[in-house]
């Protein structure tokens, strides 16, 4: 089984949206990551964008009492 995490994919649902270009994939990009991760290199969980990946590890070390703290 695979988990993908795209982040944010440029589609007709985001249009009009303000999404920031380093965190935003094309639906092509998700699609290659995809054939590739099934294909070539087998992993449980894939990012479409490698900054993701670097996102995810920052909010995954922050203990989680300070984490539900946090005001976004």
């Amino acid at each position: 089984m695979i988990t993908v995490k795209p982040g944010f994919v440029r589609t007709r649902m985001t249009k009009g949206m303000k999404l920031p270009a380093a965190l935003t994939a094309e639906p092509e990009q998700v699609a290659q990551a995809i054939f590739r991760a099934v294909t070539i290199r087998f992993r449980d969980v894939i990012y479409v964008k490698p900054v993701w990946l670097a996102i995810m590890a920052i909010i995954k070390s922050i203990p989680e009492p300070f984490f539900k703290r946090l005001q976004f």
